[in-house]
């Protein structure tokens, strides 16, 4: 009998908890709702700002990506976190189909057009990469080198997004202006 009285009393808290008259909060046409897409989530999805997370050794968070138009240019940055740092990064932006791969399907990081080694102390890095136009969507992958002060381990980093393909855990995501 305690059984079916306390069962009784749990369903009928989440009955009330899950009615109607608690849904008046929801705005379906609101503007600041949060997408997440690939790890990472964009404040407005009206913005031209799209920001994932920098994820290190696969599950590690060490930062941030942000991909945004400036003067019709896509403008990359890398933003290091808590106690990481940037030691180099290689970046793509354009059609998925010209990412350059190996014959297994992996990022030639070495190939992609912008990159850089970067002096102890760097935590932010920027590119300002191809023109797009309004309406017009590029693939971004953001490959870094991060290290980190605390415990001196060096990791692999990209972009949180979905697999580029072969046999590494490499990312990419799109973005559309």
């Amino acid at each position: 009998m305690k059984f079916k009285i306390t069962f009784v009393l749990v369903s009928l808290v989440l009955l009330t908890a899950c009615s109607p008259e608690n849904e008046d909060y929801i705005d379906n046409n609101s503007s600041n709702l949060i997408i997440e897409i690939g790890g990472g989530t964009t404040p407005d999805p009206t913005s031209s700002s799209y920001q994932t997370d920098l994820m290190a050794g696969q599950h590690i968070y060490s930062g941030i990506v942000n991909v945004e138009v400036v003067d019709d240019n896509v403008v990359v940055s890398y933003t290091s976190e808590n106690d990481w740092e940037i030691v180099e990064t290689h970046l793509y932006v354009g059609d998925l189909n010209q990412l350059p791969t190996t014959g297994s399907g992996n990022p030639k990081i070495g190939h992609f057009p912008y990159k850089d080694n970067h002096p102890v102390g760097t935590v932010n890095v920027e590119y300002v990469g191809p023109e797009i136009s309004e309406g017009e969507c590029v693939y971004v992958a953001a490959h870094a080198v991060v290290i980190n002060t605390v415990t001196g381990d060096e990791e692999t980093a990209w972009g949180a997004g979905v697999p580029i393909g072969g046999n590494s855990w490499a990312m990419t995501f799109e973005y559309c202006y």
